[in-house]
Order: C-alpha cells, then sequence, then structure tokens
C-alpha cells in the first residue's frame, strides 16, 4: 500500500534530520518553503510536520517556525567524526565564485578587496621599469623554489613574525591556497584524516574534495579561535595526520588565538604527531601596532608548514604566496615543480622590488586604517538595518564579517534573493561540509563605502526583515487552519 503524501514528506524530512542535514535546534524550511520543494501543498507539508512532532523530531516555537529537537546527537558529536566530502559543495562554491567576478554585483561576497585599496600604481611602475630594464625577462623560467630576491624579501618581511629563515626554507607558490594543496599533499594520502577549524575557508574544503581526504571539524569561536579541548579530545580518538589553522584573523570568524592558545596548539601537535598547517593570509592585516608571533616561530620540531600570500595585501591576480616547509621541505618543492614547473617570473620580480624599497609598509599602515573604519561602519549599518537578534563578530584584523542572523532567517535563500537583486555575499554553508551555519553569513568590507554599496547593504537588511516576516505569517496559517 502506498504511503500517503504527507508521511512521505515527512519521511524525507526525518533522513535528514538523520543524516546531519538539519542540526539539532536548527530551523527546519518553513511551511511555504516545504510547500514549494515537495512541491505538495501547505496543508500536506502541515500533517507531515504535525507527524514529526508526534515522533519527537522537531517542535514549533511560537512566532518562529519548527525546529529540530535538542535531544539529537549533538553538533559536537555529529562533527568531532571524521567525514568524507560527499560533493554537496562543489556546485555551491562554483555559483559563489562565479558570481563574485560579475561587476554588477554589489561586492560584500568574494574576500577581494577593492583596487583602490591595493598599490597597483606603485606596482604598475615596478613592472614598467622591470621590462625597460630587463625585457629578457619574459623569455625567462623562474623555476622552483623561486625568485632569490623575492624569497630574500619575505625572509626580511617575516622576522616580524619571529621567523629566523634561511632563503632555502621558503618555496614561492601560486597564491596560499597553492601552498594549502602542497602542504596537504606532503603530509597526507587519500582517506587519511585532517582537523580543520569550523566554520572553515572554503579553500580548504575544496582542497578536501581534491585530495579525498576525511575531515573532523573543529569549533572556531569568534573570540578564542579553534576549540582546543576539542581538537585533543579529537586527537585522542582518531589518527589526525595534519590539523589547518589560521592563527591570525580567521577566515570567516575573524578570530585571533591568544599567546596561550598558540603555545597549547604545539603541544597537542607535538604530542599526537600531527603536522600543522598554518594559514597566514591576513596576518599582515591586523589592525594591533604588533603582531602576534607565528605559530611557525615556536616550531622546534619543524613540523609547521607556514603558508600565506600577497593576494590580500598587494595584487590579487599576481598570485603570489609561499611556503616554508620545515621538515616537509623537499616533499613540498617537489610537488610543486611537478605541479607547474615554475611561477611567473615578471610578478615575482616586481613584488620583490616593491618590498625592497620600503613603499610596502607605507601602504599596510594606510590600509589597516581604512579597515578598521570600514569595520566599524559595516558592524553599525547591518546592526541598525537588519532585525533585532543579529550579531556581528568582532575581527581585529582582516576585513572579513561574520554575521549571524536570527535563527528563523535561512542565509542560503537570503543568498538567493539578495543574487537576484544583484547584492552579494557569501551564506555559512559555504563554510562546513556539516551543513551548518544556516543562519550565518560572511560579508567582505574592503569596500567602497559609495552610495551603491550602501543602499545594497541597506536593502539587504530589507530582504532580512522580509524573511523573518514570512515566518510569522507560516505561524499564522498554521494556527488559524482547520483541525
Amino acid at each position: 500500500m502506498d504511503q500517503p503524501l504527507y508521511e512521505q514528506v515527512a519521511t524525507q524530512i526525518e533522513k535528514q534530520i538523520i543524516e546531519g542535514t538539519f542540526l539539532p535546534n536548527a530551523r527546519i524550511p518553513s511551511l511555504r518553503k516545504s510547500s514549494k520543494q515537495f512541491n505538495v501543498s501547505i496543508a500536506t507539508v502541515m500533517q507531515a510536520f504535525s507527524l514529526l512532532e508526534d515522533r519527537g523530531l522537531i517542535k514549533a516555537r511560537p512566532q518562529k517556525g519548527y525546529f529540530v529537537q535538542s535531544n539529537q546527537p549533538t553538533a559536537e558529536t555529529a562533527h568531532i567524526a571524521p567525514k568524507k566530502y560527499d560533493g554537496h559543495m562543489h556546485l555551491l562554491l562554483n555559483q559563489l565564485l562565479h558570481a563574485s567576478q560579475d561587476k554588477n554585483i554589489a561586492p560584500f561576497g568574494a574576500a577581494i578587496p577593492h583596487s583602490d585599496f591595493l598599490p597597483l600604481k606603485q606596482l604598475q611602475r615596478s613592472v614598467v621599469r622591470l621590462m625597460r630594464a630587463e625585457p629578457e625577462i619574459c623569455s625567462t623560467y623562474e623555476f622552483t623554489p623561486g625568485s632569490l630576491d623575492l624569497r630574500r624579501q619575505i625572509a626580511i618581511r617575516m622576522l616580524d613574525t619571529g621567523c629566523r629563515l634561511q632563503t632555502d626554507d621558503i618555496t614561492i607558490t601560486l597564491g596560499c591556497q597553492n601552498a594549502i594543496m602542497l602542504a596537504l599533499q606532503a603530509t597526507t594520502q587519500p582517506g587519511d584524516t585532517i582537523a580543520i577549524e569550523s566554520p572553515a575557508y572554503h579553500g580548504v574544503l575544496q582542497a578536501i574534495e581534491v585530495l579525498h581526504l576525511k575531515t573532523i571539524e573543529i569549533p572556531c569561536s569568534e573570540t578564542l579561535g579553534i576549540n582546543l579541548q576539542q581538537l585533543e579530545h579529537a586527537a585522542q580518538q582518531w589518527k589526525i595526520k595534519a590539523c589547518i589553522v589560521t592563527p591570525n584573523n580567521q577566515n570567516p570568524t575573524g578570530a585571533t588565538l591568544s599567546r596561550q592558545a598558540r603555545a597549547d596548539l604545539l603541544r597537542i601537535v607535538n604530542q599526537y604527531d600531527i603536522a600543522l598547517i598554518e594559514d597566514d593570509v591576513y596576518g599582515e592585516l591586523g589592525y594591533q601596532d604588533k603582531r602576534e608571533n607565528a605559530l611557525k616561530a615556536n616550531d622546534t620540531a619543524g613540523r609547521v608548514i607556514y603558508c600565506s600570500s600577497f593576494s590580500k595585501s598587494i595584487a590579487p591576480g599576481f598570485r603570489v604566496g609561499w611556503i616554508v616547509g620545515g621538515r616537509y621541505q623537499d616533499k613540498i618543492e617537489h610537488y610543486a615543480y611537478v605541479q607547474s614547473l615554475a611561477i611567473p617570473t615578471v610578478t615575482q620580480i616586481a613584488i620583490a622590488h616593491f618590498l625592497e624599497h620600503g613603499a610596502y609598509d607605507r601602504h599596510l599602515r594606510k590600509t589597516r586604517q581604512i579597515y578598521q573604519t570600514n569595520l566599524i561602519r559595516c558592524q553599525n549599518l547591518v546592526l541598525e538595518a537588519f532585525p533585532t537578534g543579529t550579531k556581528v563578530s568582532q575581527p581585529t584584523g582582516g576585513f572579513l564579517l561574520w554575521v549571524t542572523l536570527p535563527d528563523t532567517v535561512d542565509a542560503m535563500q537570503l543568498y538567493q534573493e539578495a543574487l537576484a537583486q544583484k547584492i552579494g555575499l557569501l551564506p555559512g554553508l559555504a563554510f562546513s561540509l556539516s551543513n551548518q551555519y544556516a543562519h550565518h553569513l560572511r560579508l567582505n568590507y574592503a569596500v567602497l563605502w559609495d552610495e551603491k554599496n550602501l543602499q545594497a547593504l541597506l536593502e539587504l537588511g530589507s530582504l532580512v526583515h522580509s524573511l523573518e516576516n514570512d515566518v510569522l505569517t507560516d505561524n499564522d496559517i498554521y494556527q488559524h487552519s482547520p483541525t
């Protein structure tokens, strides 16, 4: 005998709860949205929800909607075990990244600073001088490990991080993403388990997909950074081959690890024989006068692999990054050579000249001040324009704001509606393999606060209000429907 339609809907939602698509205390899609998703009437959805309530799986909250019961497996339990990439992220990220390239869309989605905040004129002069003095430079390869001049300048700059390096310790890469990929290739094999922050930079999630790794997501606080108790607990249960951490201005939360947390993290990775991949791409953009030492600076075992780039501070399009591999350096150089043979010569030398003549520090001082001012403006605008209950992160560097919406608002639905209005954002689902952060989004505030972008953010606030009001309407339908 065929199952009634409402039971079929209930079974599908129950499966999503069991599989972790909807986590404990998460709001499930509204009556209206579920009606569209399952192509059934609102009355059928209401019957399905009633059945799920009877089964103890969901519960209605007055004026808010339906939520998964908290007696389901906890979020920590759900993502403390290794998780295999199931491919659901691939199409989402492709859509998000392509949308970020549309110049007609308000640029709050991609982590790319506006060109006004980059030293483009100085770089242009460096390239012109270089091409005039050494036109033959375009006909030569700069083989791995990369330009000696650039590696020397990087070694000098990294003195500010507490690292004392030789030029041979450094390999030039095609941006920080390439550096992270090389670090994972040097420390893992397909099927190995790694630990990552949660929420995590979406580029890390893409690397996990390509390299066929299992992942344990460790919660990352907006103020304290990665939860070290959870990391150690996971290391006691599972063989973790590598851990990726952003100690400074983490993407997307903006968290920066304290000095004590850095020491504790190094103790854990040494005790449990874990390779530590340090993503420091936002390290130069801290608002404090003096930055904390890099994790690499206190690495006595050669276990830390340091990754960074100039993409966020000088020239995203140049794609120039670097990696310091420690005990894994030979492997990293081998993989780098096999994959790319060489890094473009002109961009490396142009950046080396820019660094050598002291312009970079002046540029950073100016840019940090602008970003700090932009942060305050963005925070205030969001809190004014978005509904009561919205929360914003408190980064101390970088240019990314992590926004927590009221738990009645679906950030993915907001993303779709905002995109239709030519407004970019990155929904929270892009930062986890476990379908977490359904009520979160990330905003880029390295934008020009002109009339167009200001109105776009205000319009985004109006969209959030409208989605919240939809929930109240759904609740009214439920209360006034015939029994």
